[in-house]
């Protein structure tokens, strides 16, 4: 890996660059918002919305289009228009993060508890090529910082906050403490949270606690024209539980450390950016849960429970180098950025000491991207966008093996011993490495209807390359980069790269106190990635005899579609009163067969009634969701433990409201979220895999249950 970074480093970052259309365009804050306008980047900071964990990816799920998979308590996984996962361009103080765990307990934004958030950022629709590559869309979340100050006199300031929640017993408390003047800033920031099982409308859901330290710093400076800043976190997950997948965190232990630059040279604006990601991630299947007991052979380790612990480590190291200047009308930006990935995991036997399998060994993924992006009036009241990204995605993998491919029994054909050993030869002798060259473009016009009304029409190609899971897995273990469906899953070397093209309209009015800005959009995938059944004879073997699957999936490129519509409106009703709503729509399904795609959130809407007075606020909100019918057969049929059954519908009700004690720099927020306590199934989570909980294995995650919570907020 060090061979490879030297290369890189010339790294830039986003430009600040704006289109003239979007130059007046405020920007809209939920839920914590005062008054909400035409928008194409909607920006989420915590405040009245109440959580019974703290998992910052949650606060998307008010967002139009927008939603959360419910992985366990700190790996939820955002959603937005049917994509997840590594489909999503998911960036922490514009770093990319390279998750530590095969199962992606450690999503993108594990690494910011709601604590230290400041805010996240999702642009809405189609993402700009400048923001970086992804099929799903954009995000960006970025943590409490310092600031410069007027003056050359050293100001502190800070920031503490203790929020406590009664549906798991938990606890979040952290904040910043900041000194900054003209030309320095400097800030410490740190926080700590801990919960356990949470409580649902009938009873508990086991392995759903949680445990969590953080700790940060940074400083900047001025020197002439530029800013440069450096950001160094630390965070420590300890026993947590993840009750959709088959592990649970027994350490995450993270490392992130992040150099930036913003300035200009003349007339030219350049921002670059450097940064270094090390993970190192242990999980198992008996230290929060019961041991399955899955296996059918005779012979050590498979005989009694099945315990097993798995060692992951990641490294990345990202770099962009964004550069923007006048040109004609607009204003272009040009760019350089990517990241160098690695990782590695391997499982082992508590019980067994020589039992092993190297899941991955220095398997990486790098990407060398290039872009140009162009915006500007091409006449009056009407706005192009044009981009061109160029990405080129090396991948590799190392040798891998396993203790049962050693044994006496790996040369006796017809035994699972020998099927491994013929897994592990084959993919061995296969040619691993791979080569991707992708071109993503943007093409998006707007036009100025009236003094209340913007219409936009955009065009986008993106691209995506498989993962290293996606190609490198080469034997059946429930590894899938957190899907939570019960599967086990086998990779393919020559998977195709995905490839998106996607139309969408939308329109965004305001007139005096009232908007709505609605979208329809349609997105057609080829090469989508997705598992499928295995017929290959070793694999099949492996799975059913030794890891409890008999019908394993393997990952495979189909062809696939979604389309739908999300609108956000809002009114102003009176004297503090308000009144403003989402809702969202998304249809997934395969083109190649007569199937829907998998965990794809349902019609949804949410309802908030808004009352505001200078000191007080306070909120009474409604989230509906429908049934949802469409559910992947492949997948959910397929699975060991899932079931393919629609899930109902349900409506629940949240009261929250804050109070702000004048002169003292104090807050308090409180409040209810699911007030009746209904009992209700969370279509986005996965099937529970724990033994002894209030909800069956094999069922979806029950929806939380009557959240009382409080939040004490100190400003100095």
């Amino acid at each position: 890996m060090n061979n490879r970074i030297k290369l890189l480093f010339s790294a830039l970052l986003f430009t600040n660059a704006a289109a003239a259309h979007e130059e007046y365009l405020p920007e809209i804050i939920v839920p914590g918002h005062t008054e909400q306008t035409l928008v194409h980047y909607v920006k989420v900071t915590p405040g009245d919305q109440g959580l019974n964990a703290p998992d910052a990816a949650r606060l998307i799920a008010s967002i139009a289009g927008a939603d959360y998979n419910d992985n366990g308590p700190l790996s939820g996984q955002m959603q937005y228009r049917g994509m997840f996962g590594a489909r999503m361009n998911v960036l922490v103080d514009g770093m990319h993060i390279n998750s530590g765990g095969p199962n992606w307990m450690d999503p993108p934004l594990h690494y910011i508890p709601v604590v230290l958030l400041d805010s996240m950022e999702l642009t809405r629709g189609i993402a700009s090529v400048s923001g970086g590559s992804g099929i799903g869309g954009n995000i960006n979340a970025g943590y409490l910082t310092s600031h410069f100050k007027d003056g050359g006199d050293f100001r502190i300031n800070g920031q503490v906050k203790l929020s406590g929640h009664m549906v798991d017993d938990g606890y979040d408390f952290g904040g910043i403490v900041a000194a900054a003047n003209n030309r320095q800033r400097m800030h410490l920031l740190g926080s700590r949270e801990q919960g356990h099982n949470r409580d649902f409308g009938g009873g508990t859901i086991a392995d759903t606690g949680y445990r969590r330290s953080f700790i940060g710093a940074g400083y900047g400076v001025k020197i002439h024209h530029q800013e440069f800043s450096l950001d160094y976190h630390r965070s420590d997950t300890g026993d947590s539980g993840n009750p959709v997948l088959p592990l649970d965190i027994a350490f995450l232990d993270t490392d992130l450390l992040q150099l930036r630059q913003a300035g200009t040279v003349g007339d030219f604006e350049i921002e670059s950016q450097l940064s270094y990601t090390h993970v190192a991630h242990r999980m198992t299947n008996y230290h929060l849960r019961q041991p399955p007991d899955f296996s059918s052979l005779p012979l050590p380790p498979f005989t009694g429970s099945d315990r097993r612990y798995v060692n992951a480590t990641g490294s990345g190291m990202g770099y962009r180098l964004h550069v923007g200047h006048a040109l004609g009308v607009g204003r272009i930006t040009l760019g350089v950025d990517g990241h160098l990935d690695e990782n590695s995991a391997a499982v082992f036997d508590p019980d067994f000491a020589p039992f092993y399998i190297n899941n991955y060994h220095a398997a990486q993924s790098d990407t060398y991207g290039f872009f140009a992006e162009w915006r500007g009036p091409i006449r009056d009241k009407l706005n192009l966008e044009l981009g061109v990204r160029y990405n080129r995605e090396d991948m590799n993998s190392g040798t891998v093996d396993a203790q049962p491919a050693n044994l006496p029994l790996a040369s006796m054909p017809g035994t699972p011993p020998f099927a491994i050993r013929m897994l592990r030869d084959r993919f061995n002798a296969a040619e691993r490495a791979r080569t991707d060259n992708n071109i993503d473009w943007v093409a998006k016009i707007n036009y100025e209807f009236s003094e209340t009304t913007l219409i936009e029409l955009g065009l986008a190609r993106k691209t995506r390359s498989p993962g290293y899971i996606e190609r490198y897995s080469w034997i059946p273990l429930e590894i899938n980069a957190g899907l939570g469906d019960g599967n086990n899953y086998v990779g393919d070397v020559n998977l195709k790269p995905e490839v998106s093209h996607q139309v969408e309209l939308g329109v965004e009015w305001q007139a005096g106190s009232a908007y709505f800005t609605p979208r329809i959009y349609y997105r057609r995938v080829d090469n989508y990635i997705q598992g499928v059944p295995v017929m290959d004879m070793f694999v099949r073997a492996v799975s059913g005899k030794a890891n409890g699957d008999a019908n394993p999936l393997r990952f495979a490129n189909v062809d696939a579609e979604m389309y739908g519509f999300d609108a956000m409106y809002g009114v102003r009703l009176g004297d503090g009163w308000r009144l403003d709503g989402s809702i969202s729509y998304t249809r997934g399904k395969r083109r190649d067969i007569d199937d829907d795609l998998y965990r794809i959130s349902p019609l949804h809407t949410r309802l908030s009634l808004n009352y505001k007075k200078a000191t007080w606020s306070g909120t009474l909100e409604v989230v509906a969701y429908a049934p949802q019918h469409h559910i992947s057969r492949v997948i959910t049929g397929n699975s060991a433990i899932g079931s393919s059954r629609g899930t109902p519908g349900h409506v629940i009700a949240n009261l929250h409201g804050q109070y702000e004690f004048q002169g003292t720099g104090l807050k308090l927020q409180a409040g209810m979220e699911n007030l009746l306590d209904k009992d209700y199934i969370d279509h986005l989570s996965g099937f529970n895999r724990v033994i002894g909980s209030d909800i069956p294995v094999g069922e979806r995650l029950h929806g939380t249950g009557r959240n009382i919570y409080a939040t004490l907020t100190y400003k100095w």
